[in-house]
């Protein structure tokens, strides 16, 4: 069954701060465009899918957070946790 309750999403990723390689600046925009917003996960996840796959990442729903994964050429993969949520 699908969980269409409400969440509100906060603390986005600084797009820097603890990782090696920055977050790609167009999932840092879209993290700050969900911050504050109370939607659906689904919704949520619907609003990013065309800006990963367009990137190339993937995403991955976690306890109660959103990570983003981006592998390089050189099979290097960086993994950050681009914005949390509550209910």
């Amino acid at each position: 069954m699908v969980n269409t309750k409400n969440k509100t999403f906060y603390d986005p990723h600084p797009g820097f701060l603890g990782a090696a390689v920055p977050l790609p600046e167009k999932m840092k925009e879209a993290a700050e465009q969900l911050s504050g917003k109370v939607i659906s996960l689904e919704e949520a996840i619907g609003f990013l899918t065309p800006i990963f796959e367009a990137i190339g990442g993937t995403l991955v729903e976690g306890n109660n957070f959103i990570l983003f994964m981006i592998q390089e050429s050189s099979g290097i993969k960086h993994c950050y946790r681009l914005i949390r949520y509550r209910e």
